[in-house]
């Protein structure tokens, strides 16, 4: 059994083709993140006494959780505005933003589907088997983002913009190595940082802060059933969560980099280890070699350097010395 699944772990295993493997880190992080976000969502909705509160919460620990996937393979982003943020700062090169945007899109659209025919019936529930993406039954907003009537269109993308630079910025801030922070605690705060932004910024449009959250599971819903309303509904709005995006995760990576980034912490220290006492003892020359070089010597580890005078005849010269002096005054 065992060598059966050596078998098969070799075929599967990708070695050589590291960008491969980021696409696939790209695509599994964000489908991980749209299962839990979408899936809590349906929940509260058809939950009696659901609120948007367990929603927050369920898509901090989808994106902690998310980014752990994801984060040693192709740094998680789940996030195209991320990627573009961060290849801008010249953290990623330029030509892997639109492969990673396609992985990310596909896993949020496969997130979505998974949601929706994993919750099937209760969406039955809500809606009657009618999808529809406006009125009191609609459930298109479950999946992807939609302002309520009183956001207008200036409104709603300045929403935007102000939730992905929060959510950019905070990404330079826990993953800049000076913080000294472990990378094991990344994700922790990346997913406090995404029920912040939630919990403060949600109710405007549903937080979408993510340019592949919002595109693949609106591109599921078209496919869904729910029809082109899908992107006309509420005056074509499906472009802000896109353009808004990105502008957010561009200002917010920039602000940091001006009022953080740019100015000295602790960025000339460079921690050494600690010599150890044999290597103060060689570059001394023999003057501060005394009782543990005796011992090393017995141990054979050091030689005493030429004219070594042990401590203890240095110790009695100068006493010698210091007598007489005393008897002289």
């Amino acid at each position: 059994m065992g060598v059966f699944q050596d078998k098969i772990a070799s075929a599967l295993r990708i070695e050589d083709q590291q960008f491969t493997r980021e696409l696939l880190a790209e695509c599994i992080g964000t489908f991980f993140l749209l299962l839990i976000g979408n899936a809590a969502n349906i929940q509260a909705a058809v939950a009696v006494g659901g609120n948007s509160t367990s929603c927050h919460i369920a898509w901090g620990i989808g994106f902690m959780f998310a980014v752990y996937l994801a984060a040693s393979v192709s740094g998680g982003h789940l996030n195209p505005a991320i990627s573009v943020a961060q290849s801008i700062l010249g953290n990623l090169p330029p030509w892997k933003i639109i492969p990673y945007t396609i992985a990310q899109v596909i896993g949020a659209f496969l997130g979505a589907a998974l949601a929706y025919f994993g919750h099937h019936d209760d969406l039955w529930k809500l809606d009657g088997g009618i999808r529809q993406v406006t009125g009191g039954q609609a459930t298109a907003g479950l999946f992807t983002t939609f302002p309520p009537d009183h956001m207008s269109v200036w409104g709603s993308l300045f929403d935007q913009i102000i939730g992905t630079a929060m959510l950019s910025g905070l990404v330079c801030l826990i993953t800049d190595k000076r913080h000294q922070i472990p990378t094991g605690v990344v994700p922790v705060l990346a997913g406090s940082i995404m029920s912040m932004v939630a919990m403060t910024f949600g109710a405007n449009g549903g937080f979408a802060i993510n340019p592949a959250r919002d595109f693949g599971p609106r591109v599921f819903c078209l496919c869904a059933g729910y029809g082109w309303e899908v992107f006309s509904a509420h005056g074509y709005y499906f472009w802000i969560p896109i353009i808004g995006a990105f502008i957010g995760a561009i200002i917010g990576a920039w602000i940091y980099k001006i009022f953080v980034g740019l100015h000295g912490m602790n960025e000339s220290l460079d921690i050494q280890p600690a010599k150890g006492f044999n290597e103060m003892q060689r570059s001394s020359e023999g003057i501060l070699i005394g009782y543990d070089n005796t011992l090393s010597r017995a141990r054979g580890e050091i030689a005493a350097p030429r004219n070594y005078t042990p401590s203890y005849q240095v110790f009695e010269s100068s006493r010698t010395q210091i007598t007489t002096a005393d008897r002289r005054y």
